[in-house]
């Protein structure tokens, strides 16, 4: 199968060349959960309904696996003995879904129209970004930097001594970031949150911020890619955020 990586714009115009094609389709929504737990145990009373073995079927496609474990959004499907079309879509599926006919592709829609509020925070070792969004419009952020000495290489005592002081910097540094962060954003509530940069900072960041720690079970499987933590890497960030995974055949 072909994959492309569609965005928010892209996405929603197959949908609409979707929703123009007659005959038989087959529609599938399967939630995240609900698609692991196909493995170990029925998910619908009928466990041998085509259209879940179709799942089944793709699913023997490795590089499906492997991105839809990364989305962990679950599944979207549409099918038809003309073409295929597998989706991890940006946000979790609510609901699981079959149905034969035109394609169903009201409930894609609406998770891609809905003007979700959504948190970015890009993070890297001296430099931070973190942003509220309303659907694709940027709201607000807070945005700043930290001196983190660079690793000594030299070795022996000075090398455990400058160790010593960069964690000590970046303990600060993290500590800076997530005062920083509840200042601007307080108890502001989201319905989603992405994380980019270092995915080795989040963990110990959540420590430090009640936002972030508070927003941890709202967070994407995937971390956003950010080589450099800064206002114009927001953009592309949220762009990144929207972006769908797409299988077709």
């Amino acid at each position: 199968m072909e994959s492309q990586r569609p965005g928010r714009v892209q996405l929603l115009r197959l949908l609409s060349q979707l929703e123009g094609e007659t005959g038989d389709w087959d529609t599938v929504y399967l939630r995240n959960d609900s698609l692991c737990a196909r493995q170990t145990r029925p998910v619908f009373a009928s466990d041998t309904d085509r259209r879940l073995l179709l799942v089944d079927s793709l699913m023997e496609d490795e590089q499906l696996q492997r991105e839809l474990a990364r989305y962990g959004t679950g599944l979207v499907l549409f099918h038809s003995s003309s073409a295929t079309y597998a989706l991890a879509a940006p946000f979790p599926v609510k609901s699981d879904l079959l149905s034969t006919g035109r394609p169903d592709t009201k409930p894609l829609r609406q998770l891609m129209e809905h003007p979700h509020r959504i948190a970015l925070v890009l993070v890297t070792w001296g430099a931070y970004v973190a942003a509220l969004c309303r659907g694709t419009e940027l709201q607000q952020f807070k945005r700043g930097t930290g001196h983190i000495h660079p690793p000594h290489k030299k070795g022996g005592s000075s090398q455990a001594r400058f160790a010593r002081r960069t964690e000590e910097q970046r303990r600060e540094f993290l500590k800076r970031v997530g005062n920083r962060i509840d200042e601007e954003f307080g108890d502001e509530a989201v319905d989603y949150f992405f994380f980019g940069g270092n995915r080795l900072i989040l963990r110990p960041l959540a420590g430090h911020s009640r936002f972030v720690k508070r927003s941890t079970p709202l967070l994407a499987a995937r971390i956003l890619a950010a080589k450099r933590a800064t206002r114009d890497a927001l953009d592309g960030a949220l762009a990144e955020a929207y972006s769908s995974l797409l299988f077709r055949s």
